[in-house]
């Protein structure tokens, strides 16, 4: 082969790796680290910390399930076709640096503020007494240490309502509500 055939194929070659690997651009990459995480418990140092409130005498309890906390209600005595109040039976602390966001989800069937819709079990926000179930209802929490703009300090007490009073609305109801989801979610400043 003479010297110009030879260098015009390394040319041609070279041209077509390149069209082949493009400009350097990448559609993916994989790569391991090492991360170091940790979890505490709903009291401490965990960035929301949830324990009974002011009002909770022997009706909020905590318990510790696989280094999970738990906190329950334990009521088993609640009157029929009546309306329920636990005042400050639960306090919510923001222990971060962030303001936040808080609601209750109102995905799960019987909690919410609508007893005619078999919504038996509400939670509200003690200060202003407006329920927190549902994103449209959510409350703000201050940084930890933060000073109230407006909403609540770093801390807020919840009120536990089960309202039986309508009609087709027993135990049951309540009896079939096994978790309640507390979301959490940083406000953008």
């Amino acid at each position: 082969m003479n010297r110009r055939g030879f260098l015009l194929s390394i040319g041609a070659a070279s041209v077509g790796t390149g069209a082949v690997f493009g400009s350097g651009a990448f559609t993916s990459i994989e790569a391991d680290r090492n991360v170091n995480l940790q979890v505490t418990g709903d009291t401490g140092s965990a960035q929301v910390g949830f324990s009974p409130g002011s009002g909770a005498t022997g009706i909020i309890g905590t318990d510790s399930d696989e280094s999970v906390d738990i906190i329950k209600f334990e009521q088993t005595d609640l009157n029929e076709r009546a309306k329920t109040t636990f005042e400050n039976a639960l306090q919510v602390d923001n222990n971060s640096a962030s303001k936040v966001s808080l609601y209750i989800d109102d995905s799960t069937t019987g909690i919410g503020d609508d007893p005619t819709n078999g919504e038996v079990l509400d939670f509200r926000a003690g200060s202003t007494d407006a329920s927190i179930v549902g994103s449209a209802q959510a409350i703000t929490l201050d940084p930890d240490g933060g000073s109230s703009d407006g909403g609540y300090s770093d801390t807020v007490e919840i009120d536990i309502v089960v309202d039986l009073r309508d009609d087709g609305v027993d135990g049951s109801n309540l009896s079939s509500i096994s978790d309640v989801t507390f979301i959490v979610e940083a406000v953008q400043q």
